[in-house]
């Protein structure tokens, strides 16, 4: 009996061993050299929301990691298509991987770029109120994603008219709300900066600025197929560590954003420049994790009948934070919603 527990003691010994091996052998993986050293990222838009990925690019932040990056634009459909087909690594959009997640696609999360919606609401000339706009219609992108659930909370949150007396024109992308605005196609669009700022200059009148409101969503997210994170640990890291640095940078250094803003969103007007970095610099988070409410604010907006898996989701399902955790506890990021 003796020789056959010694025999169990040694083999369990033995197992103690080669898990902590196995353990200390993963812990020396992550954190070194990237897997992979050439990305492709997209972004859906020439929005200044995405100024702290140009900042990471223009700054050469991404080559201190040790990543030379690619970008793509992208509409947040083809965004997820591409992911799964191994032709991007990386896309920053709204909430749509929720909705991907949903249905199947082995998608998820890395962090946060905004994750409370940073949009105004602009009527038409004749709209000099929320109250004008009771029985009218709203252009936004596409139902069920960021454009649409901020309008609609923001609604909510004025007391002055319901989203229900309303209805929605969905129109794809954010120049083509204003153009719809303007050409009276619709009495109103839920607008992001720089088209903020060209829907003053077009005599339209702001009703609603959604940014102080609060609301959490996903303005900009950004994530992964499951096994790109899964064989890529150090290349994720680095990522990270690079948006981590540029949002920082482009909200403690408002020169370096604005030359960005001015190159990717093709726009030479310093008043434009300015007026867009104004809009998103004070939302930008370098604490990079995923908050658990930007996904509940997605969830909540869908059917069961069209996402019949949402009765049995969490939040946890659809992001990975293990990442971002990790560079918080070296020390190399500031808690959500700082700035380091």
């Amino acid at each position: 009996m003796a020789a056959s527990r010694n025999a169990r003691w040694n083999v369990a010994v033995g197992l103690f061993f080669i898990l902590a091996c196995l353990s200390v052998s993963h812990a020396a993986q992550v954190g070194g050299k990237p897997e992979k050293n050439s990305l492709n990222i997209s972004y859906a838009q020439p929005s200044g929301a995405f100024t702290p990925l140009w900042v990471a690019q223009e700054e050469g932040l991404f080559k201190k990691q040790a990543l030379d990056v690619s970008f793509k634009v992208l509409n947040a459909q083809v965004a997820t298509q591409a992911l799964v087909a191994g032709e991007i690594d990386v896309a920053f959009l709204g909430p749509d991987l929720v909705n991907a997640r949903l249905q199947g696609v082995p998608v998820k999360y890395l962090g946060g770029m905004l994750q409370q919606f940073v949009f105004q609401l602009w009527g038409a000339k004749e709209i000099k109120s929320l109250a004008d706009l009771r029985g009218k219609t709203i252009a936004v992108t596409t139902p069920r994603t960021s454009t649409e659930i901020a309008t609609r909370e923001a609604l909510k949150k004025s007391g002055v008219i319901s989203d229900k007396d309303i209805s929605f024109l969905y129109v794809q992308s954010i120049p083509a709300i204003l153009t719809s605005v303007i050409n009276g196609k619709t009495q109103a669009g839920t607008l992001s900066a720089p088209n903020t700022l060209k829907a003053r200059s077009a005599g339209l009148n702001l009703l609603i600025d959604i940014g102080p409101l609060n609301i959490p969503g996903f303005h900009v997210g950004y994530g992964s197929h499951d096994q790109f994170i899964k064989s890529n640990p150090n290349t994720v890291l680095a990522f990270l560590k690079a948006i981590a640095e540029a949002t920082a940078l482009a909200r403690q250094n408002a020169a370096v954003a604005k030359r960005a803003i001015a190159k990717y969103g093709d726009i030479d007007d310093p008043k434009m420049i300015d007026g867009t970095y104004d809009q998103f610099a004070p939302y930008w988070d370098a604490g990079v994790a995923t908050r658990v409410d930007a996904v509940q604010g997605q969830l909540i907006y869908l059917d069961e009948k069209e996402f019949p898996r949402i009765k049995d989701a969490r939040p946890a399902d659809f992001f990975d934070n293990s990442f971002a955790d990790a560079l918080r506890k070296a020390g190399l990021l500031p808690a959500p919603g700082q700035v380091k």
